[in-house]
């Protein structure tokens, strides 16, 4: 029996919404839920729009060799959240395009639409060194995840927290419609 079936299907769900909304492509981004003492996530490799329930890792919120090296490489990154922000329950990271064109111009990101402005606010970018499995980003992301539900890794794409996957995917599908509406705001001026 697989543990935690229902959580699975709940990130099997988001995971191709994410997915067929054009949130990121094939196999970019990474999914994960807490689950008590443990976190549950997308194993590396896997497409996130075409999840099933043994594509996933459970492991520890501490290190565990034994369990985290099937798991997504962004794992480092979840755990620190989970760690620093007990109140996240949810994580969902994806390239979303026009988010990630968006963090290549801006500092941050202020969406010029009355829903986006409402939910979002203004949405940091955070930049690094190294982008991708970062030690950097797995220590300074928690920080501004306290302020705002959404943070833009530069030219990576967008991590959003939540109590529940949906309400994490919420933010970023929010985010990436506020940025499609800045870059076509943009190119209507020109």
């Amino acid at each position: 029996m697989v543990p935690f079936k229902e959580e699975r299907k709940e990130l099997i769900k988001i995971g191709r919404i994410a997915f067929e909304g054009g949130l990121t492509d094939t196999h970019g981004g990474n999914i994960s839920r807490r689950v008590g003492k443990y976190i549950l996530i997308k194993k590396s490799g896997k497409m996130l729009g075409f999840l099933n329930e043994e594509d996933f890792v459970l492991t520890t919120i501490d290190v565990n060799s034994r369990l985290d090296r099937f798991a997504s490489i962004e794992l480092k990154v979840h755990r620190n959240i989970y760690r620093e922000l007990p109140e996240v329950n949810s994580i969902l990271h994806t390239h979303s395009p026009s988010t990630v064109a968006c963090s290549l111009r801006f500092e941050k990101i202020v969406p010029m639409d009355s829903e986006g402005r409402l939910l979002l606010g203004e949405v940091p970018v955070l930049r690094a060194e190294t982008v991708v499995s970062s030690d950097e980003v797995a220590e300074k992301l928690p920080e501004l995840l306290k302020k705002s539900p959404v943070v833009v890794v530069y030219s990576h794409g967008p991590f959003a927290v939540g109590r529940t996957p949906e309400e994490a995917l919420m933010y970023i599908s929010a985010l990436e419609n506020s940025c499609k509406i800045l870059t076509y705001y943009y190119s209507l001026r020109s």
